[in-house]
């Protein structure tokens, strides 16, 4: 990483009234380019089975200090993500902010929550693009969610940015606590990592307990005819259902809580990750609840340049509004080949769920092949 360093005693002076020893800032970047098969820029499935170019490129800056009596500050932002960098009035939801010292870290912003901390998501996704990063796992403290349509958003929160986190590790030990931005949810993460013979190891266990919260239901609304010509949203599993774009709504998930676990190792050329979690929100007197569980396992194994990856995700539990992502699975296959100064050339190809129909025997009609292939740069 090229880095660019700023450090003059009379800005520092002035940023924070003279109490800092030093400053630091230092820019960082990446970018890509290649193919995408069914999939858009970011690397969503589109459903088009078409081929296509996708490139990026992206720049951040990193700002680090210290104080007189020994507390370290800083920051970081993505240039792309400056407005939610800065907070408006809904707050930052994007870059953070940290200080830190022999009483622990604390940091605010677009960071993990204290389950997410510990936990953390199985490795083997070293695709270009993503691919719908799938191998990440679903926190509800993190806004999680399995997509984009109704049923799928259950755990996108969107108060869940910025979180307010709390991290104190000793010897290999460490707990985090954290809160949303409304300062309603409590999360808790625990964790030990070691080195084990001629690798390492870690475990993290997180437990949130959060709130209800609105969400955006942002792909229409789904109907079908009703036999006298008009339409109903009380459709039959052989009806034929259609969206009506612009019908956006939203829909209340009530309070609930998750439990995850995770480990991870690493010996050698091998790299080995698996991810449990479990969440449950309460059905209430006017809104429907839900529960799913999922089990994550991810891998990765290298020799020379090469080191290729894979990892399955399967949702062992959905239930009301889930019920379309009952034992739904993803997976992919994924490779990279290191060239150098900060380049490699990188791909995969896999299976994204089925899009959790309202109707569960049909949601694996709705599963999508995707691909990728091209350079991915780091600066």
């Amino acid at each position: 990483m090229k880095k660019v360093l700023f450090t003059t005693t009379a800005l520092a002076a002035m940023a924070i009234g003279g109490v800092a020893s030093a400053q630091g800032i230092s820019l960082f970047g990446d970018a890509r380019l290649g193919l995408g098969y069914n999939i858009n820029n970011e690397g969503g499935a589109v459903g088009d089975d078409d081929l296509r170019a996708v490139s990026r490129v992206r720049f951040g800056v990193n700002m680090t200090g210290e104080t007189d009596a020994g507390i370290t500050f800083g920051a970081t932002i993505r240039a792309d993500n400056a407005v939610g960098g800065q907070g408006g009035s809904l707050g930052q939801t994007a870059g953070n902010v940290f200080v830190s010292g022999s009483w622990g870290t604390l940091t605010f912003g677009d960071t993990n929550g204290a389950d997410e901390q510990w936990v953390g998501d199985v490795p083997g996704n070293l695709s270009l693009t993503g691919l719908g990063d799938f191998n990440e796992t679903f926190f509800i403290s993190n806004g999680g969610s399995f997509g984009s349509d109704t049923a799928n958003n259950f755990a996108a929160n969107p108060t869940a940015r910025p979180t307010v986190r709390y991290d104190f590790d000793i010897a290999g030990f460490g707990v985090s606590v954290s809160s949303n931005r409304d300062l309603t949810d409590v999360v808790v993460g625990a964790g030990y990592q070691a080195d084990f013979g001629s690798g390492s190891f870690g475990i993290g266990v997180g437990y949130n307990n959060y709130k209800s919260f609105r969400q955006s239901v942002g792909t229409g609304l789904s109907v079908c005819e009703d036999g006298a010509g008009g339409v109903t949203t009380a459709c039959a599993a052989d009806d034929e259902v259609f969206t009506i774009a612009g019908a956006d709504s939203s829909q209340d998930v009530p309070k609930g809580e998750q439990w995850s676990a995770g480990v991870t190792g690493d010996w050698e050329n091998f790299g080995l990750g698996v991810v449990y979690t479990w969440a449950d929100s309460k059905s209430n007197s006017f809104v429907e609840g839900a529960k799913f569980s999922t089990i994550a396992v991810g891998g990765t194994f290298g020799w020379d340049a090469f080191t290729v990856g894979a990892y399955y995700v399967n949702i062992l539990e959905g239930t009301n509004r889930l019920e379309g992502f009952d034992g739904q699975d993803t997976y992919a296959l994924t490779a990279a080949y290191d060239l150098g100064g900060g380049a490699q050339v990188a791909g995969g190809i896999g299976q994204t769920f089925g899009r959790g129909s309202v109707f569960a025997d049909e949601a694996d009609q709705d599963r999508e092949t995707v691909a990728d292939f091209g350079i991915k740069m780091a600066f």
